[in-house]
């Protein structure tokens, strides 16, 4: 484990301990824990920015731009949060701390069985799979966004998984758009609401734009030239508006042959 891996744990730790008893009964008014919390949570934001490097003197502690991106951050909330009414601040932190407590158990249980699943699957599984960027290196990462859902939260994980395992960020980026939107419970249900075509081309426009985004993703990361980048998605912009004019005449002649006599028709 890192110098700043094992920081960062040391400040969330803090920050378990200073919110629980500074947030948990904020509603009826801030003490000194709450403003402790507060601060450790500032800290850690801007600790984990920081590049830390240790060398045979110590520590060497370089200022990243994302630190000051951050900085500039917490900064705009702080400021922000000094000119909301007491209630509503008070309000505001203790729905914080209330979605923190929902989300922690998911959190650390993903991160646990993502770290057991890590140690079962060979890296060669995963490279033969998505370890280049293409079509079917994608459509495979769709696909299993689609079968495997996971909870938002449990996706950075998994994600951070399959990249050391060796899959392109191409499919990475596929499988990042396609799970959140599609799975197969969200897919029966939607059905059931607006019937199989309409569910159908909902499920390939999502899969197609995920797919799409991950080919001009990856071929970015693999630097191909930008001005290729621009022709492809022109290209396939322009096959969309094809396809969809082409629908909506098939559509309006299919509505204008219901509306004539029954011998007219074609």
């Amino acid at each position: 484990m890192s110098v700043q891996g094992s920081l960062l744990i040391v400040l969330l730790a803090l920050i378990g301990v200073t919110a629980w008893k500074g947030l948990e009964n904020i509603v009826e008014g801030a003490n000194r824990w709450t403003w402790a919390a507060l601060g450790l949570a500032a800290t850690t934001l801007v600790v984990a920015a920081l590049k830390l490097t240790p060398v045979p003197a110590g520590l060497d502690v370089v200022l990243t731009g994302r630190a000051l991106a951050v900085g500039l951050a917490v900064w705009a909330v702080a400021h922000f949060a000094r000119r909301l009414p007491t209630d509503a601040w008070r309000a505001w932190l203790w729905e914080s701390w209330r979605f923190v407590k929902q989300i922690f158990v998911l959190l650390v249980v993903g991160v646990f069985v993502v770290g057991v699943v890590r140690q079962l699957i060979r890296p060669e599984w995963i490279q033969a799979i998505a370890g280049s960027n293409d079509v079917l290196a994608n459509a495979a990462a769709v696909l299993f966004g689609v079968f495997m859902y996971f909870p938002t939260l449990v996706e950075v994980p998994v994600a951070r998984m399959f990249l050391d395992l060796g899959m392109h960020r191409g499919p990475l980026l596929a499988y990042l758009m396609a799970d959140p939107e599609l799975s197969l419970q969200s897919i029966l249900m939607v059905a059931a609401v607006i019937g199989r075509p309409k569910t159908f081309t909902y499920v390939g426009l999502v899969a197609v734009f995920s797919i799409v985004a991950g080919l001009l993703y990856g071929a970015w990361v693999d630097g191909v030239d930008p001005a290729w980048l621009a022709a492809g998605l022109a290209g396939f912009l322009g096959a969309l508006a094809a396809l969809l004019g082409w629908s909506s005449r098939h559509r309006a002649h299919s509505h204008a042959q219901l509306h004539l006599p029954q011998g007219e028709r074609r």
